[in-house]
């Protein structure tokens, strides 16, 4: 369902926003924009961003709001999480764009952009999972905690229908990013519970791929911690509404 959503507003947003840029409007500073990238990946995703205008050409951007990962059912070989018992996240961001004027009709926040950014990522789950390694049902808790902390460089094009609505587009964002983590398993078992946190953080990168480059084939203890750069990116669709006293 929101899959479908987004892939409709990225294929219809464009060509209705072209319609409209053709038309010379007055300018407003002000804009606050709905994340539906965020919220088509993840849980419970509510990110807002705030846009000023701080020139003709240059705004900043604030972005925050909860969001929380999936929920995942199978953790692994003969690993099966039984319930969330709490799930919680948010983000925090930051950014300063250019609106370039060799390449816009019209002054900021309409048009082509690029610019630096810096995002903030918090992750906490704490689940019950089941554990059946030889035939013997054993449980255990599992507490995860994961920071992510984004720095790079973005462009994106952003359209201003009827000087009202906009269409925010990042077409690339090449990051930077640091990854900080935690896991915890509590509870008794007849297997090595460093075998099976193994298990489970293999079952966590075939669900999530992009932690791979995190653990990088390397094994953890029972309180195992993840410190570690990795080289990412980002493409992000907003949708918000424009604001403020019109310039003269």
């Amino acid at each position: 369902m929101r899959s479908a959503l987004f892939l409709s507003l990225l294929l219809f947003a464009t060509p209705l926003a072209y319609g409209q840029d053709s038309l010379a409007s007055p300018v407003r500073k002000n804009t606050v924009k709905f994340d539906f990238t965020s919220f088509n990946l993840y849980e419970r995703s509510y990110v807002f961003s705030y846009e000023r205008v701080t020139k003709p050409s240059q705004s900043m951007v604030f972005t925050a709001g909860v969001q929380q990962f999936p929920t995942i059912i199978n953790l692994g070989k003969g690993i099966f999480v039984n319930r969330d018992v709490r799930s919680s996240g948010y983000k925090f961001g930051f950014e300063y764009r250019f609106y370039l004027k060799k390449e816009n009709k019209y002054p900021a926040p309409r048009g082509v952009y690029i610019g630096p950014y810096l995002s903030y990522l918090n992750f906490s789950n704490n689940r019950d999972l089941e554990i059946d390694f030889n035939g013997t049902k054993e449980f255990a808790s599992l507490d995860t905690k994961l920071y992510v902390v984004n720095t790079g460089v973005q462009l994106g094009y952003q359209f201003i229908l009827n000087n009202r609505w906009a269409i925010d587009l990042v077409f690339i964002g090449p990051s930077i990013s640091n990854y900080r983590g935690k896991m915890t398993l509590d509870g008794n078992f007849s297997s090595d519970p460093g075998e099976i946190q193994n298990e489970i953080l293999q079952g966590l990168i075939e669900r999530f791929p992009a932690l791979e480059d995190l653990v990088s084939g390397e094994t953890v203890e029972r309180d195992g911690k993840i410190d570690t750069w990795s080289y990412g990116f980002r493409y992000q669709i907003h949708v918000g509404y424009h604001f403020g006293r019109k310039s003269k």
